[in-house]
């Protein structure tokens, strides 16, 4: 969740909270043994098709986890050590991994890296035009979208498949100091894009038609200072809104059909949704602890599982199933 810098960190579950939640502790805590301090693993060239990539930026790190509901709690299937803080990640359908990295140390500060299946290297880098990548998304064509905070401007970078330099640059202007939040792509090729600018609250999610440079404000009701952002195969938006929780919206409508809240005392620190509807979100709130990643049912308003005990946090989901 894209929130003013120092808003926030992500912090674990307890059985408490979840009694507060939903009336029980019936979502299992056990906690397996932490990656902290683990070196980078080769990732298996066949990882299973619906899988939940973290970025756990205080371990510099991507953990992959299994994207199913039935498996409760379940231990990292593998992790992948960046040395680098992760941003923005996203997986297309060739199981391809695309991590937006920024370090402050040497000439070029950020860059895009793609990485095979099974590998630990990446293939290709991308460094043209990137500054301080925030968030990545890749359409069904292998066109790769990288948005960033350029000046009083978010700007998005649109990179052919397997090409290193923007073929073009999208723009969106209002007032004030933004923040580049989340992006997300529906199955006819429209660019979603959540933003936040200091002097114009609150937030603004734009569509960017198939084709065309022009954004269009879709003025969705209900939104805050935050800039989380995600879909699924229907059309629904979901979208991080002014109570902290996740407001989801049908297609070509203004207002929340349902909303989706966090755990008493707590907020949802980024969430992404599967093609099918299915919702992982990190928690936070006002500490340092432990963080975690709940999960939610198609439709479902509570969470049926939590993933803990495995990350350092802050977090960034990503999933293999919610690229289009």
């Amino acid at each position: 969740m894209r929130l003013l810098p120092g808003a926030i960190a992500a912090i674990a579950i307890s059985g408490s909270v979840l009694s507060g939640c939903n009336g029980s502790t019936s979502i299992p805590q056990q906690t397996a043994a932490g990656v902290a301090g683990q070196s980078a693993k080769t990732l298996p060239a066949k990882l299973p098709r619906n899988v939940v990539y973290v970025s756990d930026q205080l371990e510099k790190a991507l953990v992959a986890f299994p994207a199913s509901e039935h498996a409760k709690n379940p231990t990292p299937l593998e992790t992948l050590s960046l040395g680098v803080i992760p941003e923005g990640i996203w997986v297309d359908r060739k199981g391809i991994l695309y991590v937006g990295l920024f370090d402050s140390n040497g000439s070029q500060f950020g860059s895009v890296e793609e990485f095979k299946p099974g590998a630990t290297q990446p293939f290709l880098t991308i460094t043209d035009g990137i500054g301080e990548p925030s968030n990545i998304v890749v359409d069904r064509k292998g066109t790769v979208y990288v948005d960033q905070v350029n000046d009083l401007s978010v700007e998005i970078l649109e990179y052919p498949a397997g090409q290193t330099s923007p073929s073009q640059t999208l723009s969106i202007t209002e007032k004030g100091e933004p923040i580049a939040g989340e992006m997300t792509l529906d199955a006819h090729g429209n660019l979603y894009v959540h933003t936040f600018f200091i002097d114009n609250p609150p937030s603004h999610v734009y569509e960017f038609k198939k084709g065309s440079a022009t954004p269009k404000d879709l003025g969705l009701s209900g939104l805050g200072n935050t800039a989380d952002l995600s879909s699924d195969k229907a059309g629904n938006l979901y979208v991080s809104d002014a109570n902290f929780g996740i407001s989801v919206y049908a297609p070509g409508q203004t207002t929340a059909s349902r909303e989706i809240t966090p755990p008493p005392n707590n907020i949802f620190d980024g969430f992404v949704t599967t093609r099918s509807g299915n919702l992982y979100a990190a928690q936070g709130a006002a500490g340092y602890d432990e963080p975690s990643l709940l999960e939610y049912a198609v439709g479902g308003s509570q969470p049926v599982n939590v993933l803990s005990g495995h990350l350092q946090g802050p977090l960034v989901p990503a999933l293999r199933a919610a690229a289009f």
